[in-house]
């Protein structure tokens, strides 16, 4: 096995972010890198790509995403939809689509339109639009693009100023999720762009006759050139469904002008920063699908060093290689094994055309970039047992024994062949996407499929590729449930958590098993490795005695030098913050810990009588703060279309570790939700999408048990809808209130999460805390908007966040989980910072945008979302009263306290006692910690135990300690 000399540069899981708005807005250049590529997660990333010497006769043309939308309207805006509204047009996610809602089938007279408003003028070069799911006919055949300066445009599209920018007539999306690329021939600056469509492809496509009286589509992007002259080749990264990219996703796209005739060239730097050795049998491979036959002579080129980074020399790629077609996919593979003992340094994406026409436009796509040679691909050989009733184990007490180096066989009818493996009824048609090289056997004699198949495979590795590298990353795709092994040790598995045998059927968790074969990606660490041979075993589990197809495939393996997933052991694992804490009264401790609830509704000033109001009930006649308070939030937007209620639908039916991503601010929260998309921050991911809210043995909601004890009407179900002689704005959809009316209000389930994931961000990325926490108030806050809850319902959920998040901080082992997603998402974030220009470290970057949230305005929105300025029920004045653990959650923003003195910042900052849900008895006090205030507090430590808290001297206890 030849040393490694890096991972898989490819192949990412999504479309590439954008540009920032300002390239377009002035037409000066984008800082060089700002893109991220689809790198295969953990890999190292591009460090920007300024030209490399002098480009000749070529003008770069990075088409620029424009970012910089600031307004969509639409004739037809399906405002109450979270992901087929207008705005879903310019979210540059295939996965989302703006339906136009009861339109009808555009035409010139009738057309449909679409508007956006730009935060700057900008000269648009180009543009995209990408076919949406669901039915052809629906697509758009003809349309329009339109420009104007005039505010007045942005409300009528038949304003006078607006120009002809493009029309087109007669198009076709060939597949859902194409992209088609259009240019603007004499683009000039506009803050105002319409998309005007005058048909669809209706009974031209293939389809019902309902669906050619709709529209739909994906995406309307906006592009911009980079560079105001000859440049380097300009490059991003995007969606590559259109050009049919490997892993369906997204791929580098690669695009210039020539500007005379001659030898035209250019260079941009896709990688530097890189120190990994080349093996003997090292090599360069990627896939390149030029768009004509100008566009073919492109190629990579490897900068390598010698030993001790000294005396860089460039190993050119042949422009041509593996004689490309135009349109069509061909990989490329160049041998570097005489380049053995040296080091890559940098990755090059050069072109060159010694006879290039004036005006011509290269352009095309590159993808799966690997620098290295794979553990495993898709020739290696396995050993596979699909016999009926045939233990692999041979009945030994661990059923997992054959998934290690070494184990005998014995008389196991172990088969072989190369993958992938399948079997659809009595053939192996498992769709498109889902080839079969070697049918498996379905069937046993009785009728009933086969419970379980079984693969194993071996690879050999090095001392060298060993020292060099963080480990392995791959994917499995399979049908039904899958468990990956390492030389004996569970990696990774999705669905199988109930599996106890070899021969037992398993429902993937949360389905039925049937659909398409999934995809589950891996990580195997350094650590599960050895030198020499190594043992990768895979067990696929039917769903049930009946199903009608099974499949396993990898892709390959491939080393790599990044971040690696949790190992599915280590997910699963049950820790001591599995289990909820006993409740004093022996009762749900939830229920418990909010027990002060009591208070508050019994007291008619606060809350209003659990039951519903007559009809024709006035604002006036209102006399709860929690009562009116919901109608003033919810009926503040100017309607449906008002930015606020569409963020709060996007809230509501989003993960809040996603929605939230601009609490990071525009510049740091973009990257972070790229790294999300390219799969490049696996153990954050894992920890906020539900491990640290959920178990290995329940998905159940900790909050749950106390909603249905306390069983406190919805303020839409109390109060009525506006239509209906009622005071609320129903800005969701009716049936989003009727699945959720007969279910109590307090606490907030929603809210929950949004906490508990909000403050885990908050304590990963503590310099950003303020902002991170008071998005995460807005994700609750936006509850209230859409009138599902109260406020009060919102303080419960972000107690029970806090502790949730409290009790993961406090479990030693858990937090070691913890601490190794901060590195990842510190490393990751400071890496793609320093990618872009704007400063090594994620603090450094955020400060390179526009904040979610100046700081003193983000701690003060986050204090008054605490209690909403509700006036005190309690005593007031009490000494503070710390919840036990809670100086836990300061531990990475303080991380210099001992414990005792982080319950003293934590006490210092606290609000006074009284408010509603203030505990007043033991336990502590959630309602009056204020995280946002303890997290950024300016703290010194003196040597009498006493400390300096924001400028205030205070004793052990958090009291402040009179001046002498």
């Amino acid at each position: 096995m030849a040393a490694l000399v890096a991972g898989t540069l490819g192949a990412g899981t999504g479309p590439a972010g954008a540009a920032d708005a300002a390239a377009a807005a002035d037409n000066s250049p984008p800082a060089a890198g700002h893109w991220s590529t689809s790198f295969e997660p953990g890999t190292p990333r591009p460090a920007g790509f300024p030209a490399v010497g002098a480009a000749r006769n070529l003008r770069g043309e990075t088409t620029r995403v424009t970012t910089t939308v600031s307004d969509i309207r639409s004739d037809h805006p399906n405002d109450t939809s979270t992901s087929e509204g207008v705005p879903s047009l310019a979210d540059q996610d295939p996965g989302t689509k703006w339906y136009a809602k009861d339109s009808g089938r555009p035409t010139a007279d009738a057309p449909v339109h679409a508007t956006y408003t730009l935060r700057n003028s900008a000269a648009v070069t180009g543009y995209s639009l990408t076919a949406a799911d669901d039915a052809a006919p629906r697509d758009p055949a003809a349309w329009t693009v339109l420009g104007s300066n005039s505010d007045s445009a942005a409300k009528n599209p038949d304003d006078a100023s607006w120009k002809v920018l493009d029309r087109r007539k007669e198009q076709r999306f060939d597949r859902r999720g194409q992209t088609g690329f259009y240019s603007i021939g004499a683009p000039r600056a506009y803050r105002h762009y319409q998309l005007r469509i005058t048909d669809n492809c209706a009974d031209r496509c293939e389809g019902s006759a309902d669906d050619s009286e709709k529209l739909q589509l994906a995406d309307w992007t906006l592009r911009s050139s980079a560079g105001s002259g000859a440049s380097a080749l300009g490059v991003s990264v995007e969606n590559a469904d259109a050009a049919g990219a490997a892993d369906g996703s997204a791929a580098l796209r690669y695009s210039g002008r020539v500007l005379g005739s001659g030898a035209a060239s250019s260079t941009v730097v896709l990688r530097s920063g890189l120190d990994v050795p080349i093996g003997e049998k090292a090599e360069l491979r990627y896939r390149i699908r030029p768009q004509d036959a100008a566009s073919e002579p492109v190629a990579l080129d490897v900068v390598h060093t010698d030993k001790d980074g000294q005396h860089p020399r460039t190993r050119k790629g042949e422009p041509g290689d593996g004689a490309p077609e135009p349109g069509e996919w061909t990989t490329v593979s160049a041998g570097l094994g005489d380049l053995a003992g040296r080091r890559v340094s940098e990755i090059r994406l050069r072109y060159a055309d010694g006879h290039a026409k004036s005006g011509a436009t290269p352009t095309g796509w590159i993808d799966d970039i690997v620098l290295g040679k794979a553990a495993l691909d898709g020739s290696a050989a396995w050993s596979y047992l699909d016999a009926p009733d045939v233990d692999p184990a041979r009945g030994d007490e661990d059923r997992t024994a054959w998934t290690r180096p070494g184990f005998d066989d014995g008389d196991v009818p172990w088969k072989e062949a190369t993958g992938p493996f399948g079997a659809k009824n009595d053939g192996t048609d498992l769709g498109d996407g889902f080839p079969v090289e070697t049918e498996l056997k379905l069937r046993k004699e009785s009728g009933d499929n086969l419970e379980a198949y079984f693969f194993r495979t071996s690879f050999s590795l090095d001392r060298a590729t060993l020292d060099s590298m963080t480990g392995l990353l791959g994917t499995v795709v399979h049908d039904d449930s899958v468990t990956v092994y390492a030389n004996g040790h569970r990696i990774a598995g999705r669905g199988d958590g109930q599996i106890e045998k070899n021969l037992q059927y398993q429902k993937p968790d949360g389905g039925d098993g049937e659909g398409d074969p999934a995809t589950t990606r891996f990580g195997v660490p350094a650590a599960a490795l050895k030198e020499g041979s190594n043992t990768l075993a895979v067990e696929v589990h039917q769903s049930n005695s009946t199903s009608s197809d099974a499949y396993f495939g990898l892709g390959e393996l491939a080393q790599t030098t990044g971040t690696l997933p949790f190992t599915g052991d280590e997910l699963d694992t049950s820790y001591d913050s599995d289990k909820r804490p006993d409740a004093p009264d022996g009762g749900d401790y939830v229920t418990w810990m909010l027990r002060s609830f009591d208070a508050a509704r019994n007291t008619p000033s606060l809350m209003g009588a659990n039951e519903v109001l007559p009809e024709g009930t006035s604002y006036e006649d209102l006399t709860a703060v929690n009562d009116r308070t919901v109608v003033d939030i919810n009926n503040a937007p100017s309607g449906p279309a008002d930015p606020k209620v569409h963020k709060a639908l996007i809230d509501g039916a989003s993960s809040p570790y996603r929605s939230m991503s601009d609490g990071l601010g525009s510049t740091l929260g973009r990257l972070y939700d790229q790294a999300l998309k390219n799969g490049e921050l696996p153990k954050t991911q894992a920890l906020l999408d539900g491990r640290i809210e959920k178990t290995p043995d329940s998905d159940a909601d900790w909050y749950q048990e106390a909603k249905n004890n306390y069983q406190y009407k919805r303020p839409f179900v109390r109060m009525g809808f506006s239509g209906e002689k009622g005071l609320i704005e129903p800005w969701d959809s009716r049936g989003g209130y009727d699945g959720l009316a007969g279910d109590g209000s307090f606490p907030s389930g929603h809210t929950s999460h949004g906490y508990a994931q909000g403050i885990t961000l908050a304590t990963l990325l503590p310099e950003l805390a303020p902002q991170i926490l008071a998005r995460a108030s807005e994700y609750g806050d936006n509850r209230v908007v859409l009138a599902f809850h109260y406020p009060t319902d919102i303080m419960g959920g972000r107690i029970v966040g806090a502790k949730t998040a409290q009790l993961r901080w406090s479990d030693p082992e858990f937090r070691e989980l913890l601490s190794r997603a901060r590195d990842e998402l510190t490393t990751v974030l400071g890496q793609k910072c320093r990618e872009i220009g704007a400063g090594s470290t994620p603090a450094e970057c955020a400060d390179h945008g526009k904040p979610y949230l100046p700081t003193d305005q983000a701690l003060k929105v986050y204090r008054e979302r605490m209690s909403y300025g509700y006036p005190h029920i309690g005593e007031e004045g009490r000494a503070p009263s710390v919840p036990a653990g809670a100086e836990d959650l300061l531990r990475t923003a303080h991380p210099k306290l001992t414990g005792a003195e982080r319950r003293a910042v934590l006490a210092a900052t606290q609000t006074d006692s009284g408010a509603p849900l203030d505990e007043q008895g033991e336990g502590g006090s959630w309602q009056r910690t204020d995280l946002a205030a303890a997290m950024t507090a300016k703290v010194t430590a003196h040597e009498d135990g006493t400390l300096t808290v924001d400028g205030v001297r205070v004793d052990a206890e958090g009291v402040r300690v009179a001046e002498k």
